[in-house]
């Protein structure tokens, strides 16, 4: 896929983030959202666990659309093809892409007050080490993608800590912030 749909994927991601964590705050009904029978860790994870379901889904469809639909006459060929160990590395290494993207959105949307600032902080932070040329969080995942065809595995030390490891603590940090925070 080219670089324009992870850098759209990344942009979707923090807007999922920012609305889901700001929207009620900014729009004056959180009271409403925090005075239901729910504890604040419930809406937490009712909220991520929503940008973690949109933000796959925005992943996997185009991969659907692009790998299987237009071989569809040819399937049980592509059906080989999605089934080897190289593509099951390569979509690890997508869905460590989506992992720390939506890991750095939601610590942007819960430590900032505003949605401006919290998307322009999250979109920076995500976006920009990839225009600069650095080989950083999320992006160098995108770079793996190719090299898990010919045999990286995206469960190394390295990879499992920035894809899954680093985004754990982030969203755990996330959430103590979360729950301390008032509701306003």
């Amino acid at each position: 896929m080219a670089m324009g749909f992870w850098v759209l994927l990344a942009l979707g991601i923090a807007i999922f983030s920012i609305i889901g964590f700001r929207y009620d705050r900014e729009k004056g009904y959180a009271l409403s959202v925090y005075s239901l029978p729910y504890s604040k860790l419930e809406i937490f994870l009712g909220k991520l666990l929503s940008i973690f379901l949109l933000s796959v889904m925005a992943l996997y469809i185009p991969i659907l659309v692009i790998d299987i639909f237009p071989n569809v006459d040819t399937l049980h060929f592509i059906e080989a093809i999605i089934l080897t160990r190289f593509y099951f590395n390569a979509l690890i290494f997508a869905l460590y892409f989506v992992l720390f993207s939506i890991a750095i959105s939601t610590l942007s949307s819960v430590v900032l007050q505003d949605m401006f600032l919290a998307f322009i902080a999250s979109f920076f932070l995500l976006v920009l080490p990839f225009f600069a040329g650095l080989d950083w969080p999320p992006f160098f995942f995108i770079f793996m993608i190719p090299k898990s065809l010919a045999g990286i595995s995206p469960f190394e030390a390295f990879f499992l800590f920035w894809g899954l490891v680093a985004p754990i603590v982030l969203v755990l940090l996330s959430g103590l912030i979360f729950l301390r925070r008032d509701v306003l």
